[in-house]
């Protein structure tokens, strides 16, 4: 059995068997195996996550006889369950084209030094390492010619795994040397594979983040649409809480809260407020005669017109009930609230609604009483109230169709 592969001298290319035993135990490489082994125990490496079904080392080499004793000395050799597998290359070009094209994922290369040039070798490990950018497979230098080569520039400068005479190499020694490439080999694999595993969990984490923050993002904006869309609800709501459903002005409630909203804005600022209460004349006559849903349009009408009228944002008309409104007039002194009610009589003339059933016209007229004051503590809130219905009663007395002012208000 073969146990020594040696050349015949340390300038020939021509290795032959050397049956000797004595070199056996010369030369090992326990350092580099220990150094593997701690390696893949620190890594706790899994050898069944590698998906390989047979370990690739390439002989590269100029001499046959040398690819034929490495083949006799690991013939049949099995790590870890998996076969190892030998192809063959005579020159770095041939080698450039195995790995290249062939067997990208051979695992080891015994790479002789000088082939079909002295540094054929070396330009192949640049090759491998900056051209394929291949960093996984380990490459041992082997030179039968360790005169001629710059062994410590090479192991410095060059990527190599490592860099052995072919005098070293024993059947023991190259085993060694295999196993521990092999090993070595796996374990950057399996990391390799696991980083690839992580980048792509990576990727399909930030995949579902994006996702979550599209959903969160939907989720947040359907939250804003519904919330705007209760607050729209609620603005209704409280809108036709506040709205007679008849006229379409403000009722009677929401006169209520203006009105005690003013008081005490104007009572700090001492500042009038002016108040009309005004009444259709003769309503009841027109509803017994043109029928409920005529008297409801004359409503509709009536308030329309006097809201129209009212320009200012603080002004406020409100049905105050059946046929009687009442319009607030913040800053507004008597006369000018005055002015406001003439031009309330003339819009209403000019809707020219046929009242056949009037004591004082053929057409639709109003009473209107006015009051004006400025808020104090003194003054009861509703005192203004009072006045403006104490004025609109004397214009129905004397006559309709009139203004009234409450002027010892």
């Amino acid at each position: 059995m073969l146990s020594n592969l040696t050349p015949e001298n340390s300038n020939s290319k021509n290795n032959q068997i050397d049956t000797s035993s004595d070199e056996d135990d010369k030369i090992t490489f326990h350092d580099e195996d220990d150094l593997v082994l701690e390696s893949s125990h620190n890594l706790d490496i899994n050898p069944q996550e590698l998906d390989i079904d047979k370990w690739k080392v390439i002989i590269a080499d100029d001499d046959p006889d040398v690819h034929r004793a490495t083949r006799i000395a690991l013939k049949n050799l099995v790590f870890e369950g998996k076969l190892v597998v030998f192809f063959s290359a005579y020159s770095g070009e041939e080698c450039k084209r195995l790995i290249t094209d062939t067997h990208p994922d051979a695992a080891l290369v015994l790479l002789d030094v000088v082939m079909e040039t002295n540094n054929a070798g070396l330009n192949l490990v640049k090759y491998i390492r900056e051209e394929l950018n291949n960093h996984q497979i380990r490459i041992i230098l082997r030179t039968g010619h360790p005169g001629e080569a710059p062994e410590e520039s090479v192991i410095l400068n060059y990527d190599i795994n490592d860099y052995k005479l072919k005098i070293e190499l024993t059947r023991q020694n190259l085993l060694t040397t295999v196993l521990a490439s092999l090993r070595a080999y796996r374990d950057i694999t399996i990391i390799e594979q696991q980083k690839i595993k992580l980048a792509q969990a990576f990727k399909n984490l930030q995949k579902v983040q994006l996702q979550l923050e599209e959903y969160t993002y939907s989720l947040e904006k359907k939250i804003a649409d519904r919330t705007s869309a209760l607050e729209l609800a609620n603005r209704r709501l409280q809108r036709l809480a506040q709205i007679d459903g008849l006229t379409q002005v403000a009722n009677r409630r929401c006169f209520d809260e203006y009105w005690l909203q003013q008081w005490n804005m104007l009572q700090q600022e001492q500042q009038p407020i002016s108040l009309m209460l005004i009444d259709i004349d003769y309503f009841k006559n027109y509803n017994d005669h043109y029928g409920h849903l005529a008297g409801d349009e004359c409503l509709r009408q009536v308030a329309q017109g006097i809201s129209n009228l009212l320009m200012r944002p603080q002004d406020l008309v409100a049905r105050y009930g059946g046929e009687e409104f009442v319009v607030v007039l913040p800053h507004t002194q008597i006369e000018g609230a005055k002015k406001v009610a003439e031009q309330i009589i003339a819009v209403i003339n000019d809707l020219n609604f046929t009242h056949v059933k009037s004591l004082v016209s053929d057409r639709i007229t109003l009473s209107i009483g006015i009051s004006c004051v400025v808020p104090n503590s003194n003054l009861l809130v509703d005192m203004p109230i009072s006045l403006a219905d104490k004025a609109l009663y004397q214009a129905k007395r004397e006559g309709r169709n009139r203004i009234v002012l409450a002027l010892d208000s």
